[in-house]
């Protein structure tokens, strides 16, 4: 009957004048469309997908396209677009026209690949940059384009928007929308047969207004959408969250990362991440060094015969929350690659130095010493305001995992801090125990106490110092009461959390750096200094007296 409607709607428009889209002949296979023009410019492109398509595959590949059509957001069961090839490229959209791009399976279309954004941010699509636009979520702005071919300074163009509608979920508001289109067309093949040739001039009133209830269904449909994007997502540890969002990813492709906003707006494509040498592993996840777009990167992914629900959902939520954070103490996260879940990619700045760790095994205090302009104390100063940086986010970001293992170094852009795989919100379901590592734990999480503050970072901030004072790991030469033997992490933890284990410093660190240290690493959370009193405090000039 659908059919037999459809045939009857496109026999009656036959007549419409030139530029329709069926005087070209569109191919349609099963749940694909292609179209191939007649080499003529097309007036209106919007025509050739049509909002109750339910085509999975449109390409409209080398046509004489000088606008896009916009009504192709309206599909909620695209999965391959094709545009290239057409008269203009793309160098500007919204959030939510990328996320529907990005979302797709294949994406191909002309790119003008631009290198800065004065009005957005810089994102990728099939590794070509492309302004991701901050507009208002009322708005509906229109796709930003370059003629092809023309000069990178000259001013971009804005695409006509026609009925731009922004793809939903699938939901029940969908088969509504369907079912007013086709009564839409019912009335109007009434009309048509009855009215005869009036239904030509019926046709554009009933088609206007079938148009109508269209748009204000999907506006509707839109307006559920965006306010669904800015829903509070468990990107942190927020216990109910975590709750909720376990049951969507036990349900299945609620847990692939194409329904993620955050992931998608950072997506970039697979296939231009390299993978060269493995540099470090662990328990559930490995880093390698690689190349993206002719940068030398670093790749992180969780070991293949270690993914699981919950090993994906931490990794999913350190990405999102590296994704978050910019400061210029702190790895840059440069996009997220998959084509499935257990393949997924974290692709972040590369430090050239190694870590801290490794270059205080690799150097004797005496080599290195605590001097002002010295590596060390410039390393300090950057850790330290990275730091301050979490700690005045709102959320407040505690890190709880500070450790000289990671903190990055680098020839030219000096320290970084990384690894942000325990950091949570100063919430209160946010705060859970049992997270860092033994010998930088502050003696309240030692001691397994639920309610603790940022100190904890400054604490184990105080650990670090003392670290780039004597070059050894935390608590290295503390011994067992009456004997030779060095503490395991259990008998260090026991000591911390009663307040009978201090860390060692050298006799040759300067008075009031060790004065400092021994302030950050206080027994009681209170005495600690914040974050931001320890960057003061590193730039004074009598530190090193």
């Amino acid at each position: 009957m659908l059919s037999s409607l459809r045939l009857f709607a496109l026999s009656s428009l036959a007549v419409a004048p030139a530029q329709a889209f069926f005087f070209h002949s569109p191919k349609v296979h099963g749940d694909s469309y292609s179209y191939t023009g007649d080499g003529g410019a097309l007036e209106h492109p919007e025509e050739l997908f049509k909002p109750d398509d339910a085509f999975t595959h449109v390409d409209l590949s080398s046509n004489a396209m000088t606008t896009f059509p916009n009504s192709v957001f309206a599909s909620s069961q695209l999965d391959s677009f094709r545009i290239s090839g057409n008269g203009f490229e793309i160098a500007a959209m919204s959030t939510a026209q990328y996320d529907f791009f990005a979302g797709l399976s294949d994406f191909q279309a002309g790119f003008a690949d631009v290198s800065s954004c004065a009005d957005g941010s810089l994102v990728y699509l099939q590794g070509k940059g492309v302004c991701r636009l901050e507009v208002a979520a009322a708005e509906d702005p229109a796709i930003v384009m370059r003629d092809h071919g023309a000069d990178e300074d000259e001013p971009l163009t804005p695409m006509a928007t026609v009925g731009v509608v922004l793809p939903g979920l699938p939901t029940d508001g969908g088969n509504m929308t369907k079912k007013y289109v086709i009564w839409a067309i019912v009335v109007l093949v009434v009309i048509g047969v009855i009215a005869g040739a009036a239904a030509l001039i019926s046709l554009g009133i009933v088609g206007g207004v079938a148009r109508a209830v269209y748009d204000y269904i999907s506006k509707s449909r839109q307006k559920r959408y965006r306010e669904g994007l800015h829903e509070d997502t468990p990107l942190f540890f927020d216990q109910a969250a975590r709750a909720s969002y376990q049951k969507e990813m036990d349900a299945g492709d609620r847990l692939f990362p194409s329904n993620d906003p955050v992931l998608v707006t950072w997506r970039i494509d697979y296939d231009s991440v390299t993978l060269v040498k493995k540099l470090a592993q662990g328990a559930f996840g490995e880093v390698w060094v690689g190349q993206y777009r002719g940068t030398r990167v670093a790749v992180k992914r969780l070991l293949q015969d270690q993914v699981s629900l919950a090993t994906s959902e931490d990794f999913l939520r350190e990405i999102k929350l590296m994704a978050w954070l910019e400061h210029p103490k702190i790895i840059k996260f440069v996009g997220v690659a998959w084509t499935k879940l257990v393949d997924m990619l974290a692709v972040i700045e590369f430090m050239d130095g190694g870590d801290l760790r490794s270059m205080l095994d690799s150097k004797s205090p005496k080599r290195l010493p605590w001097q002002e302009g010295g590596l060390k104390l410039q390393y300090a100063r950057d850790t330290i305001d990275a730091i301050v940086y979490l700690h005045s986010l709102s959320p407040m970001i505690i890190h709880r995992d500070l450790k000289s293992r990671n903190i990055l170094l680098d020839s030219k852009k000096g320290a970084k801090l990384g690894d942000f795989g325990v950091s949570a919100t100063k919430r209160a379901n946010d705060m859970t125990t049992g997270v860092g590592t033994a010998r930088w734990l502050a003696p309240e999480l030692a001691r397994g106490e639920e309610k603790y503050t940022e100190a904890v970072d400054v604490y184990a901030f105080g650990i670090i110092l003392s670290e780039m004072d004597t070059h050894q790991l935390p608590f290295a030469d503390a011994k067992a009461r009456g004997t030779d033997e060095t503490l395991n992490d259990m008998a260090i933890l026991q000591g911390v959390s009663s307040g009978e284990l201090l860390v060692t410093l050298s006799v040759t660190c300067p008075a009031n750096l060790q004065a400092l240290a021994r302030r950050c690493m206080s027994f009681d959370p209170t005495q600690r200094p914040t974050a931001a009193e320890v960057a003061y405090e590193l730039r004074k000039r009598d530190l090193l007296l």
